[in-house]
């Protein structure tokens, strides 16, 4: 399965990013594989189910849970729905099969926040529909254009390495209450089966996060983009003036007292 078929890419462009020269596409990342059981409760959450067949998803290690069929990440400070039923697949941290040291440094700073795939079992992996969510630390505070700086040297990197990815046009700015984000659709043969993916990317001061719509089909794509709408981002809590401060800065009007002591006096 395609599980985070993009993260050996995220690898090698973050490494071009953070440190400002090429490296070769040899990092071969091992994707998680998915649990042998059926799902441990609704949206994968433990809880329900046999003992013996229930895997760790690994969500709170990440920050994340799942509640209501909505995924909520406490460090990241956002929230999304999700598809209910799907299965959560247990989020590992990326394995590279190098050994360049800027290619492992950046497979330590990326890390899968959540893999979840549709609940069915007699299609093959690469036949379902899914959706990643990929966190990455970069080395510097992101400016106002660093998703879309990011998507478009994706984008020229992929084709100037002759990858096998079909990018349908350039990165586009889209509004997703209230917040920026930037995206990108491509098609990826996978087996036989072309998977349709829609990578919408933020960057809040020195994180840069993914969020992957993948389906086999593009009518598959549209089901998923109901779950991009939700996505929700804490409000930062805006500095507050104190009552001693508002005080201190109140400007106090001049007192006339005095002109009108002198004024009042007999002449």
């Amino acid at each position: 399965m395609k599980i985070l078929w993009s993260l050996s890419r995220i690898l090698v462009f973050v490494c071009l990013l953070n440190y400002g020269s090429a490296f070769p596409l040899f990092g071969q990342v091992v994707p998680p594989r998915p649990a042998q059981a059926g799902p441990s409760g609704p949206g994968g959450a433990p809880g329900t189910g046999p003992s013996s067949r229930m895997t760790p998803t690994g969500l709170h290690e990440t920050g994340g849970s799942i509640a209501s069929d909505v995924y909520s990440n406490s460090i990241y400070g956002f929230s999304i729905k999700i598809p209910p039923g799907w299965v959560v697949l247990p989020s590992r941290e990326p394995k590279v099969a190098t050994q360049d040291a800027a290619l492992l440094k950046a497979a330590q700073i990326s890390r899968p926040l959540l893999v979840i795939t549709e609940n069915a079992p007699l299609k093959k992996s690469n036949q379902r529909k899914n959706i990643q969510i990929i966190a990455t630390r970069m080395r510097a505070a992101s400016g106002p254009t660093a998703a879309q700086d990011y998507l478009a040297y994706s984008q020229k990197t992929v084709k100037e390495k002759g990858m096998d990815v079909e990018y349908l046009g350039d990165p586009q700015e889209v509004t997703v209450n209230g917040q920026t984000l930037w995206k990108l659709a491509s098609n990826e043969p996978s087996n036989g089966v072309v998977q349709h993916v829609e990578q919408y990317v933020i960057t809040h001061e020195s994180i840069l996060l993914q969020f992957f719509l993948v389906s086999p089909d593009e009518a598959g794509l549209k089901q998923l983009e109901p779950s991009i709408q939700s996505l929700e981002f804490k409000a930062t809590a805006p500095k507050t003036v104190t009552k001693g401060s508002a005080k201190k800065t109140k400007a106090t009007p001049p007192s006339n007292s005095k002109t009108q002591s002198s004024d009042s006096k007999p002449q």
